[in-house]
């Protein structure tokens, strides 16, 4: 399966949003409506800007978690490893590990818990400082994390089907998850060729905003990019 991700940058007027598909990555300028892009940057490998993640072997990125608490660090996961990595939007070259490249399973026991060997997405709980949601295949988990801490990872919920604990989401399962610029509640969820907006109100409760619907038209920078 060719790994996607995604990693929204904040910004002022326009957000940068960082897809990695495959071997390679695009820079996306847009707004908090989607409905102006722009291309950034050309698509390329991103082992061409990203030292860490060619350091760390990675082929492909599977999900990309941010870290809270933290300007521009990140989890990033590949197949059955991840890695943490801090990094200056918009300068390549600048990045780098930090706790080196593991295996999920022996250092996130939430994960292994979960019998999550490998991820698809993952999504910081809204409101929350230190819980994340991590999709598989079809099925999802809730945890609990301290940067840099194994003894403060916990499985909290989970692991349950997507169609279960997600009803607004219009996908058996997803390859990205991201939040909308400057909201907390708002949420694209991508899945093939299709993506889907949905919001997450107080105590989880979620309602399907837009979708499913194709990428190309609404995305078109992503289009162009080649990426979806």
């Amino acid at each position: 399966m060719v790994g996607r991700a995604a990693l929204d940058i904040p910004g002022r007027g326009y957000n940068q949003l960082y897809f990695f598909k495959g071997s390679k990555y695009a820079k996306i300028n847009w707004n908090s409506r989607h409905d102006e892009q722009s291309l950034a940057a050309v698509p390329t490998q991103f082992a061409n800007d990203w030292h860490s993640l060619k350091e760390a072997g990675f082929t492909q990125i599977d999900a990309i978690l941010p870290i809270p608490g933290t300007d521009h660090r990140a989890y990033f996961f590949s197949g059955s490893q991840y890695a943490r990595i801090g990094f200056v939007p918009g300068t390549a070259g600048e990045d780098q590990i930090y706790g080196g490249v593991r295996p999920i399973a022996e250092n996130w026991k939430s994960l292994a818990k979960a019998g999550f060997g490998h991820l698809d997405a993952a999504l910081l709980v809204p409101n929350s400082q230190n819980q994340a949601y991590f999709f598989s295949g079809e099925k999802y988990c809730r945890v609990s994390f301290q940067e840099g801490s194994q003894e403060d990872d916990e499985l909290l919920d989970g692991p349950k089907s997507i169609s279960e604990g997600w009803p607004a989401i219009p996908f058996h399962s997803i390859d990205a998850i991201f939040p909308e610029p400057r909201t907390h509640i708002n949420f694209y969820v991508f899945s093939g060729t299709k993506y889907a907006k949905i919001v997450i109100g107080e105590g989880g409760k979620q309602e399907l905003i837009t979708g499913p619907t194709d990428v190309a038209p609404d995305w078109p920078a992503l289009h162009e990019a080649g990426i979806c």
